[in-house]
């Protein structure tokens, strides 16, 4: 859980622009939530010295990058960067193909907790994807230092291999819109059985609805766009305006029983028990996650044109394990109340929002 600069900046990132998120973290009291994590995507870096080391910005970051994780370990946070296992990060930086152990060691040196390394500029069949994550993972658990290791390489043929590469890998795409969310959902779909505590399949960064952002989604999509990330078990990296997030995106980070299901110990990631593929017409989504305390988070999405309702049939609630004769506690996460009870022959969440509404419910005996 943290923050990450891509949706917020772009490219268009400096060392104040790292220490402003980090104070917004803490004085928002995210921090106390779980929100740790204060990662630098791309563009930070500028060029390699005759020995190989790698150089940041010395415009935008003017005193280097050990003096901003420095900042950001002030705060009581953790720092995190950005690299690419090709020749060219994306956006045409020094990238870390052959550099992987000078790059493990200045990055533990100057005190990194978190690396993300993308795969642009590189090639891209399996063996050799795997083979330059492997060198990286060497690298870095070589260096001593506990630094989160995060593949991003947008495909989901790395979740089978990824628990043995890193902690987390990016099974899909970017996400900019809210066809790209809906991209990653159906993606993630047939991976649950790849995560578990330790290695986690990643969707991408979360996107919010406050202002100042490069790409944001409606109120209704953002909030959406977490509970179905939670019910994933994915990492929750706020990609929104942290330094000026409206009521809206604090309230949906800041939301403790929904976090509590994104954090739940058992880290089982939820299944798609109803509905189909999003991308390809289905206008609706029942997702449910099993918790360590017996009872079920689920997640509701109503993806067609106008408001409607969304139903957990039968054989939808026969997959949580609920029978005709079972009388269940139903829980709204959203509204922190309880909502009634319902049979385990079906349940209807109600008047849920068009493209994107949602509700976010446990239900437990």
């Amino acid at each position: 859980m943290g923050y990450n600069t891509w949706n917020d900046f772009r490219c268009n990132i400096n060392a104040q622009d790292i220490q402003d998120a980090a104070d917004a973290i803490v004085r928002q009291g995210l921090d106390k939530l779980g929100y740790v994590y204060v990662n630098i995507d791309d563009c930070w870096a500028k060029s390699r010295e005759a020995n190989g080391t790698v150089v940041a910005d010395n415009v935008a970051f003017p005193r280097g990058i050990r003096a901003v994780a420095d900042y950001v370990h002030s705060k009581g946070l953790k720092f995190g960067i950005y690299s690419d296992r090709g020749t060219k990060t994306c956006a045409g930086r020094p990238g870390s193909e052959n550099y992987e152990k000078i790059d493990a060691e200045t990055y533990a040196n100057w005190g990194v907790d978190y690396l993300k390394e993308d795969s642009c500029n590189a090639p891209d069949d399996h063996e050799t994807a795997f083979k330059q994550y492997g060198a990286m993972r060497d690298a870095l658990n070589a260096t001593g230092r506990h630094i989160y290791f995060s593949l991003c390489g947008w495909n989901s043929w790395y979740a089978p291999e990824g628990w043995s590469l890193g902690n987390s890998w990016r099974i899909a795409g970017d996400c900019n819109s809210w066809p790209d969310v809906l991209n990653a959902i159906d993606t993630n779909a047939p991976l649950t059985q790849y995560a578990r505590p330790g290695g986690w399949n990643d969707p991408d960064m979360l996107l919010g609805s406050s202002a100042g952002t490069a790409a944001r989604l409606s109120a209704e999509q953002s909030r959406t766009m977490f509970s179905l990330w939670s019910v994933m078990s994915a990492p929750l990296l706020i990609g929104s305006n942290i330094r000026n997030l409206n009521s809206w995106d604090l309230e949906t980070y800041s939301n403790k029983e929904v976090i509590a299901v994104n954090q739940d110990p058992d880290g089982r990631q939820g299944t798609r028990i109803a509905g189909g593929n999003l991308r390809g017409g289905s206008t609706f989504n029942v997702w449910a996650k099993k918790l360590r305390n017996g009872s079920w988070a689920v997640g509701f999405l109503n993806n067609a044109n106008n408001a409607a309702d969304v139903t957990c049939d039968a054989s939808c609630m026969e997959k949580m394990g609920f029978t005709s004769s079972d009388t269940l506690k139903v829980y709204d996460l959203w509204k922190h109340a309880d909502v009634g009870t319902t049979s385990g022959a079906s349940y209807t969440a109600k008047g849920l929002g068009a493209t994107g509404g949602s509700a976010l419910l446990t239900f437990s005996k």
